[in-house]
């Protein structure tokens, strides 16, 4: 069974899909690359270009938003053009369109409407439930909510249209005051803990030990409701009766000191370089619906079009779906899992046989994309005040997930999980509900919940320090979690916590060290600022726990390596990652990067069932009994799992390369010039095998270049591709194949090699160990640690703020491509500082529901907000050459907001509680 096979079986309807790249993203080649300008340089680590820079540069069409029906072949030559109508309104009753501001020159030629969904059975299902069109004589769900989609044939009737609905400000009609429909929270938990008298367990009550507590119910529909407190008892109401007791402990002093904070962040927007947008077609002949699409989750999406679609008329019915997918032009957790690509379906099914673009332009998305969730967290830290050791720690994390569920109910859970950040409490009890509400809906983002309430762990440490008189470093060292102590779920980190290390190296920092000398020589000439420093350190965990990746690497007789991946490139270098993760196994940068092409993979025969996050050990063991099966097929391009996931994969398969191809292929070079054609395994092992300029050697033997040893490989027979699939559940499943006479293990549970020229060769595992069900229980452990010291001034009189600059330290395991490490700081520093001092959307009928939102009333930081050439990174080396590279692109972006309010702490002497601190704010404070 093949890979379409298992999704027609999976998917809802016996709808086939099929992923398929855009014509210009199938390969990006060297060919592209201006060599002879310095461009492109092979070795190890030594990328001096982006793989997909040149044609970026360049102008090619390779963003979702560039294609026109015209660009995909087999599809008719002219597209119409559909805009979305959204309501404004989310307090009263939906009443119809008034299209009377069009004018009869620009009245659409198609209007789809909630009846006409009715009508054809169309309905949204699974993670995309949700009402997709209001009806009349409905209130809005939430502000924001689509009414209708109105298609033009015509490109200049349709943007002359789209002008006149903007300036009459909608044509979506509302008559009196109605009552929304609100659900009940999205979802809500309890993460208690208390250890035993190790901090590496086990302990008395943890989530890990006894499981997850969800609520007994929703007072009012609201708040969480959790069972009686049994102390004795087993189940959720022993943890009610733990966290009742810490918290009367925090409440009598038993304790420690007590401190505390009440922490509010914002509502904000994703900003994409490139607003959400889709190109599609309907082939009512073939029952065909195609797509082009620039999401992070192309399965998902496709499988949400295709649940949405299953019980649709036989006018609109679909047998099988055709994605094509595009770069994004920004991502961040936006395009996740974004529901924008069904009403592209929508408006190609309705248009009457004719290719649809939908593109929102940037006030349609401020009305209608997926903003970062406003978090209000109520959080206390008991302190032993002799040796400011933290005895306890409790939080109330309120999400506002808006009108739509998508991931809140996820974000609210790792908000909580991750709140503790880098430090070690003995007891902790944190609550956690999404909320919905009439807000615009609120998903993933860059940070995922942690940011907010480690923005305010960070802050509320910093006062602890302050008030404890104790120097801010010092106390975080003494807290840290170490290696080897449980987390708040009960969960031991994987791997080595280099904590301490970030915090050295921070403080070390010049602008630290320098504080109080910089104070004086700004401040002399500078009259009326105020220049402080602030510092902060969080520890960030990225994946998510069922993470399945497909990979192949391929030699050919001249020594190209080409690999396909099934990526999503969000802009932040993915594809030139894998180009260098390949160069380590092989000497070389892979000439070849290729984005997904489901064909591909169909010599690995791949089946999955069940839930990857939810399938209990029972059913994965019998399960897995079948070579063929695997938890998790594909991954959306999230939890920063780029450089650890998708480029582990792309090792292992250079690995099996070289071991299986290379190293005999080198055996028999070496033997040739040996005297009666000895073995060369006698002089060096494979253990001993290097790689210098692009040769490979060992043990003093002659340095072989790529491309002959391509050519041996090729002329004897020898692997020269390796085609797998890996799963990661905090850990490697692993599998043992036999691979030529010889028994190989690897962290892969899918295998195919190439042999020659020849075709894949699908290999059967004779063993397969998948990570423990119950591991998806325990929650996160993969981390990586970054710290910032952040200069900045204030001005006394107006309550500016200017920052002067910022010092990150990063420790991220082994840098794949520096360079985009770099850049991937740089984009977080200026997030974090727009975050911090400036971005903000009211919740509510005056925030961007209302459809009069831009960047002229969004205060995205511009250069002048950005300490453009005093941003510095310092990067941990890693413990060794096998240190993996770790998820590490949301991470640089959150120290940098509590910093900067530590900072401001110290040049007001005023604790701000609230996001963005604005100058008025300030000023006030002043």
């Amino acid at each position: 069974m093949n890979r379409r096979q298992v999704l027609k079986a999976s998917v809802a309807g016996g709808i086939t899909i099929a992923l398929s790249p855009l014509p210009a993203l199938s390969a990006f080649t060297a060919s592209l690359q201006p060599e002879e300008k310095g461009w492109r340089k092979d070795g190890d680590r030594n990328v001096r270009y982006r793989v997909d820079g040149f044609a970026k540069v360049t102008g090619r069409k390779i963003y979702a938003r560039d294609y026109r029906a015209a660009d995909m072949d087999s599809w008719p030559d002219e597209t119409s053009h559909a805009a979305i109508v959204f309501a404004q309104e989310a307090a009263k009753i939906y009443t119809g369109l008034d299209l009377s501001a069009l004018g009869e020159d620009l009245v659409p030629d198609i209007v789809i409407t909630a009846k006409d969904l009715h009508a054809a059975d169309i309905a949204a299902t699974g993670f995309f439930a949700t009402d997709l069109l209001c009806a009349e004589g409905q209130t809005p769900a939430y502000l924001g909510q689509p009414t209708a989609i109105l298609i033009w044939h015509d490109f200049d009737r349709f943007t002359s249209a789209r002008l006149r609905m903007q300036s009459a400000g909608s044509i979506a009609s509302f008559g009196a005051t109605g009552t929304p429909a609100q659900s009940g929270p999205y979802g809500a938990n309890r993460f208690t803990r208390v250890a035993g008298s190790n901090p590496e367990g086990p302990d008395v009550y943890s989530p890990v030990k006894d499981g997850w507590v969800g609520p007994a119910r929703y007072q009012k529909g609201e708040a969480p409701v959790w069972s009686p407190a049994k102390p004795d008892g087993q189940g959720p109401g022993r943890a009610t009766a733990y966290g009742e007791a810490m918290r009367k402990a925090l409440a009598d002093g038993t304790a420690g000191q007590v401190f505390g904070i009440t922490f509010e962040t914002q509502s904000v927007d994703q900003v994409f370089m490139e607003p959400e947008s889709g190109l599609a077609w309907y082939d009512a002949s073939k029952k065909t619906l195609n797509a082009v699409l620039g999401v992070q989750s192309p399965q998902a999406i496709l499988e949400g079009i295709a649940g949405m679609v299953a019980k649709a008329d036989t006018a609109h019915e679909v047998r099988h779906i055709e994605g094509h997918f595009g770069y994004l032009g920004g991502g961040f957790g936006g395009k996740d899992h974004t529901i924008v690509p069904l009403y592209v379906a929508l408006a190609a099914l309705f248009a009457g046989g004719r290719p649809v673009r939908l593109a929102l332009n940037r006030f349609e998305q401020f009305q209608f994309g997926l903003k970062r969730h406003a978090i209000t967290a109520d959080m206390q830290i008991g302190v032993e005040p002799q040796t400011g050791m933290f005895t306890t720690f409790t939080a109330d994390l309120d999400c506002n997930g808006g009108g739509r569920a998508n991931f809140s109910a996820s974000v609210a859970d790792v908000a909580a999980t991750g709140a503790p950040s880098i430090y070690y409490f003995p007891k902790s009890d944190v609550t956690t509900v999404a909320k919905s509400s009439r807000g615009v809906c609120a998903g993933s983002m860059r940070g995922y919940g942690t940011l907010q309430t480690m923005t305010a762990t960070e802050c509320l440490v910093d006062d602890i320090a302050r008030g404890l008189k104790i120097d801010p470093f010092a106390l975080r060292r003494r807290n840290m979690l170490q290696t080897g102590a449980l987390n708040m779920t009960g969960n031991p980190a994987s791997g080595m916590i280099r904590t301490k290390e970030v915090l050295d190296r921070l403080e070390q920092a010049s602008l630290w060290q320098n504080r109080d000398r910089d104070k004086t020589v700004f401040e002399w000439a500078n009259s009326g600022y105020t220049y402080a420093v602030g510092m902060a350190c969080v520890m960030k965990d990225f994946g998510t726990g069922a993470d399945g990746v497909l990979s192949s690497v391929s030699l050919t007789t001249d020594g190209v390596i080409e690999i396909t991946g099934n990526v999503i490139e969000m802009g932040t270098g993915i594809t030139t990652a894998l180009a260098a993760r390949a160069a380590r196994r092989l000497g070389q940068l892979a000439t070849t990067v290729r984005t997904d092409e489901p064909a591909h993979w169909d010599p690995l025969q791949l089946v999955s069932s069940g839930n990857p996050w939810g399938i209990s050990q029972a059913d994965q063991d019998e399960a897995s009994k079948n070579p063929r099966w695997v938890p998790q097929i594909s991954s959306p391009a999230s939890a920063s799992i780029g450089a650890h996931v998708n480029a582990a994969a792309v090792d292992q398969a250079a690995e099996v390369i070289r071991r299986f191809g290379l190293w005999p292929a080198a055996q028999a070079i070496w033997s040739e010039g040996q005297l009666g054609g000895q073995q060369a395994g006698e002089f060096v092992t494979y253990a001993d095998l290097r790689w210098s300029d692009g040769a490979l050697t060992g043990a003093g033997m002659e340095p072989i270049p790529l491309p002959r040893l391509a050519a041996r490989a090729h002329e004897m027979g020898l692997v020269t591709g390796a085609m797998l699939h890996a799963f990661n559940r905090w850990s490697w499943a692993t599998a043992e194949f036999d691979i030529d006479g010889t028994r190989w293990r690897g962290p892969v549970d899918a295998l195919a090699v190439q042999k020659g020229s020849a075709d894949w060769q699908l290999l059967d595992r004779t063993s397969v160990a998948f990570p423990s069900a119950a591991m998806e229980r325990v929650g996160v452990n993969y981390y990586s640690a970054c710290g910032a010291v952040v200069a900045l001034a204030v001005g006394r009189n107006d309550g500016s703020v200017q920052v002067l600059g910022v010092h990150q330290v990063l420790e991220c395991g082994s840098q794949l491509v520096p360079e985009l490490v770099s850049g991937n700081s740089e984009g977080g520093i200026a997030m974090g500082i727009g975050y911090a001092l400036h971005e903000d959307l009211p919740l509510y009928e005056d925030g961007p529901g209302n459809g009069t939102w831009n960047l002229n009333r969004y205060h995205v930081p511009k250069a002048a907000d950005v300490p453009v050439w005093n941003m510095t990174l310092e990067v941990l080396d890693p413990l060794s050459e096998t240190d993996p590279p770790k998820g590490m692109g949301e991470v640089v972006m959150i120290p940098v907001v509590p910093a900067i309010l530590n900072g401001l702490r110290e040049a007001t002497g005023h604790r701000f509680t609230k996001l963005p601190v604005t100058q008025d704010d300030i000023r006030k404070a002043l």
